[in-house]
């Protein structure tokens, strides 16, 4: 493989190379400015020459961002930065991401990169909500370095986004961008097809398992009788199916689907609709003589692929400025107001009541969209799930977003040398959900089966949220010509942050009257202590002192180092106070030397170091031991409170991220051919975490100091042009990111700490281990790597611990891009490979319970399971022999069902599977009409585009569609847990117009 692909790289090359001295003429140039001399925005809106810039960072423009209309600007970064990586924690219609940079650095705390929006601290949630085509660029601030002067909030790096400022001439513009996408669900987990409803072996109308008999097309009853057949006043449930029901009976059995009894593949996908998502903006530049001026609306209205799921987002921006004088005003006003309707989990079930697990809780066979008419009957195919139709009518969150965002700067000009500017912003964003459930009551049913059929409860959940984030910047910028070779620039700065969080919800069961969605109606409120319920009011705030210096000799040395002190709010008062220093180095040997010709036309080395300090772990009163509510209470109108059960160290110190990274940028033949590379190393030191106690100590848990940490990684990227003429231009980039995290040291007696914890799974971070790690209960195995099987019943022996099995993120991740112009067409792709790394698919355990899982297929049920491969048998004499005729699943039905219902997944590593995956990201094809053709109508421009995201996925094969390794049910650290509530990854195939007058 590693020949193949130097024998690959080798080809492109030469070929590059050949292409390129074959179309370079003495005026050719392959770019109107070179490399280094590109002006990019860095740290607290400074802005410099890629040469002076010492840390890695990678700019992803517009064009890049928006190539296939993308409505969220966090997923449109997916596949396009080395060391980026985009995590989906909630799939849906209003579905969330995080966005890290080059892996973990805290064990608990927050590893998110910074959002940042024109100059601003921000969130990855405002910028899920902007609109991609008002972004100018986004500048990924990978290193450590040059996002020092970020402080805390910069340790992960930072993601730098730009906004267009308007027109920069006096001729107004009005630019139209819309599209219109088509989604579909990309995949579904492949199932047995063999055998249908029932259970050990017997029909059974009413169940959920697919432990029935082999298909024969005989017609069959499905499910609960869905209304009075007989006119009696009762839905009669007399039990038939319990047994054999080759017979189809009267009465209001007759009220059931009937159907054929054999597979029907098609049915599960057939459930979700094709979603469409409808997209328009416009965008009105104004501008001039040291002014300018911006006014964008945009609305984006989704129709998710569960029926009735969908979302509303309208945003209005308003950017403008002027120069005036020595004075300098900038503004901007943006509000965006965010609707959602979907089905949801109520406060009082689990996971098992989400509506991907229920409809997973069927038979290939299953006719699950004959239940579609009948959306007023709680249960269908089977009586312990309910039916989804009924849950998506019944079942829902209403959700309300306003966001206001307010920002503005004024600067003064001293002379040419000296100049302040002080930026203030604020964010204020509240949010109100209303969830409720439909009662259900089962008074209308009798019969044998009817005990087993449960009435559903009406229910009432609230929250409302405010949140509040204050920022200012003031600064003092210097500019001086020290001598003819070497200038000065100093920036000197005073930061100040506030932000305020206040949550209150408020819930319970039992409606007085159907329908009515406020407290007043609720019977049953839960008590104001109950583990449900959240309510507060939080205040940070956090003060800082920076400055940056930088010296540049000659244009082709340069010096650039960092300083922040910070005070927090949320460490201890004696102790609140940490200086962050950065220093790095960038030396340009083609400007220093005259290297003679075209080949390397382009060299830069750089090298950093970085210390930063992280106290997100703490949470904002930790230091504060508050009180709490005792559950039960109020209790006859009497409260009852109790010291808080988490005691935070008194002494706690933040997380401190030690990193040293070196650099590498090369240009040849007029960047004709681009090649850049980083190696960094992360120490981290002091890493916090929660400890459990004894209660008798008055507390559960304590935050403290506890661990080291270690992150090594390395990231390439190449850019290739192998074709450019006044028509054509081919560009190919490609990138390799590489990182791992280790644990290097836990306090004596400690040896890993739990993340999150299944049953039979683990997310750890264990001392001279990877993490996130996951941790499985395995089948024993000799020296020789074979299973041991138990003789008595067939089962492997299971270990007596759990074992590492893997990291939960992967290790290394390449990305690929292209785009190919001629004329007015442009073609552009996106796409990345991910592997290294294991994840539990929860979706495996359910799956073999009911007997849909595809290995229990792949048996002969009526004889029995299967020996196990690899296995052997104790010999008595303590050694092993190989295992040939003893069953893992017994010798009838009823056997295999206890291996795969009960038995399967007491074996964690039976639910893993591997989490390489590879993915077609994006697909774009566009079109733009001469001017020639559209001038005469006033329009400046058109373009036309249709395109695709994610049209093509390829995962590892032991995952079975199970899920898409890149969601994980748990937020944070403890990556590498898809569940079954979350539905699957989608597809979308649209149009795009783009308007410009």
């Amino acid at each position: 493989m590693k020949k193949l692909t130097a024998s690959v790289l080798a080809v492109v090359l030469s070929s590059s190379v050949a292409m390129v001295s074959a179309q370079t003429k003495p005026r050719d140039t392959a770019k109107t400015t070179e490399i280094g001399e590109v002006i990019i925005t860095g740290a607290m809106g400074i802005t410099k020459k890629v040469d002076a810039v010492t840390s890695a960072q990678q700019v992803v423009s517009s064009e890049l961002l928006t190539q296939a209309a993308n409505p969220n600007a966090v997923q449109a970064l997916a596949g396009k930065v080395a060391g980026l990586t985009i995590n989906v924690n909630s799939s849906g219609v209003n579905g969330s991401t995080s966005i890290q940079l080059r892996g973990s650095r805290s064990l608990t705390g927050n590893n998110d990169a910074l959002v940042v929006i024109d100059n601003v601290i921000s969130t990855s949630t405002i910028l899920q909500g902007l609109p991609p085509d008002i972004i100018e660029s986004v500048n990924v601030i990978k290193g450590a370095q040059g996002a020092a002067l970020y402080g805390s909030d910069g340790v992960n790096g930072v993601i730098i986004v730009t906004t267009k400022r308007g027109a920069k001439n006096n001729r107004l513009s009005v630019v139209y961008d819309g599209s219109i996408d088509f989604e579909s669900v990309a995949f579904l987990p492949k199932r047995q097809t063999k055998y249908g409803q029932g259970w050990d072996k017997a029909r059974d109308q009413y169940e959920n398992g697919a432990w029935g008999p082999i298909f024969d097309g005989s017609m069959t009853a499905y499910g609960m009788p869905l209304y009075d057949y007989t006119g009696d006043g009762y839905i009669t449930l007399d039990g038939i199916g319990w047994g054999d029901d080759s017979t189809i009976s009267t009465g209001d059995n007759g009220a059931a689907i009937i159907r054929p009894y054999v597979s029907r593949p098609n049915e599960l996908k057939n459930f979700f609709k094709t979603g469409t998502t409808f997209s328009n903006g416009v965008t009105i530049n104004a501008g001039g003589e040291g002014k300018y001026a911006l006014l964008t609306l945009n609305n984006t209205q989704r129709g998710f692929v569960v029926d009735g799921d969908s979302s509303n987002r309208t945003s209005v921006l308003f950017k403008g400025g002027a120069k005036l004088g020595k004075f300098s005003v900038d503004g901007s006003a943006q509000y965006t107001r965010t609707n959602f309707t979907q089905t949801t989990v109520m406060f009082d079930e689990t996971t098992n009541d989400s509506l991907y697990w229920t409809l997973l809780q069927s038979g290939s066979d299953t006719p699950i969209t004959a239940y579609k008419d009948y959306p007023e009957s709680a249960y269908a195919w089977n009586i312990y799930y309910q039916n989804p139709y009924w849950r998506m009518k019944h079942v829902r969150q209403d959700y309300k977003r306003d966001a206001y965002n307010l920002t503005g700067a004024i600067g003064y000009e001293l002379n040419k040398n000296i100049n302040f500017k002080y930026t203030a912003n604020l964010q204020q964003t509240s949010s109100s959900s209303t969830s409720h459930r439909d009662a259900f009551s089962k008074a209308n049913y009798n019969g044998p089966a009817a005990t087993y059929v449960k009435a559903i409860t009406s229910a009432l959940f609230l929250d409302k949220r405010e949140n509040t984030d204050y920022y200012g910047d003031l600064m003092a910028n210097f500019n001086y010509d020290l001598t003819d070779d070497l200038n000065l620039k100093l920036n000197l700065g005073y930061n100040y942050q506030e932000h305020r969080y206040e949550i209150m919800q408020n819930g319970g069961s039992a409606l007085a009257v159907p329908g009515v969605y406020n407290m007043t109606n609720v019977t049953l409120p839960l008590s104001m202590g109950s583990a449900s319920l959240t309510n507060g009011y939080y205040r940070r705030n956090s003060h800082a002192v920076f400055a940056n210096l930088d010296l540049a000799y000659r244009d082709f040395l340069f010096l650039n180092a960092t300083g922040r002190n910070e005070w927090s709010s949320v460490l201890p008062k004696h102790n609140n106070s940490y200086f962050y220093p950065s220093v790095g180095l960038s030396f340009v040997p083609t400007k220093a030397f005259d290297f003679g010709g075209d080949v390397l036309n382009y060299m830069k080395v750089s090298g950093n170091w970085t210390r930063v300090g992280n106290s997100s772990s703490v949470s904002w009163y930790g230091i504060n031991r508050t009180a709490e509510l005792v559950a039960g209470f109020p209790m006859n109108s009497v409260n009852s409170y109790r010291n808080g059960m988490v005691q935070v160290d008194p002494n706690i110190r933040p997380e401190f991220v030690t990193t040293t990274e070196v650099n590498l940028d090369l240009g040849f033949f007029k960047d004709r051919i681009r090649l850049n590379g980083s190696i960094y190393k992360q120490d981290t030191k002091d890493l916090i975490t929660n400890q459990s106690t004894s209660s008798a100590s008055g507390i559960n848990i304590k935050t403290i100091n506890i661990a080291k940490a270690r992150s090594k990684g390395a990231e390439i990227n190449l850019g290739l042009t192998p074709f450019k003429s006044a028509d054509f231009k081919w560009d190919i980039n490609a990138g390799y990111s590489y990182n791992e995290s280790i644990v290097l040291d836990i306090m004596d007696g400690v040896d890993e700490i739990a993340l999150q914890t299944g049953t039979t799974w683990g997310i750890y971070a264990q001392k001279g281990s990877a993490f996130p790690m996951l941790k499985v209960s395995k089948m024993k195995r000799d020296d020789q790597g074979r299973i041991i099987i138990n003789p008595l019943n067939g089962n492997p022996v299971l270990t007596s611990s759990m074992e590492n099995v893997g990291s939960t993120v992967p290790k290394s991740i390449y990305t690929f891009s292209t785009t190919i112009s001629y004329k007015g067409f442009k073609l552009g792709a996106v796409a990345d490979y991910r592997y290294g790394a294991k994840f539990i698919a929860d979706v495996k355990s359910g799956l073999a319970f009911n007997g849909s899982l595809w290995d229990s297929g792949e048996v002969d049920r009526e004889k029995g399971g299967f020996v196990m491969p690899n296995s052997v048998i104790p010999d008595g004499n303590g050694g092993y022999t190989p295992n040939t005729t003893i069953k893992t699943g017994g010798n009838n039905y009823s056997d295999v069902i206890t291996w795969f219902s009960s038995n399967y997944a007491t074996y964690g590593e039976n639910l893993v599977a591997d989490g390489q995956v590879f993915k077609l990201r994006e697909v774009s094809l566009s079109y733009t009409l001469s001017k020639d053709i559209v001038k005469s109508y006033g329009i400046d421009e058109i373009t036309f585009g249709v395109y695709a995201r994610n049209p093509f996925m390829k995962f590892a094969k032991n995952n079975l569609n199970y899920a898409d390794p890149e969601t994980s049910y748990y937020g944070g650290n403890a990556r590498g847990v898809a569940s079954r509530t979350q539905y699957p990854s989608t597809k979308v195939y649209g149009f795009a117009l783009n308007v410009k007058f």
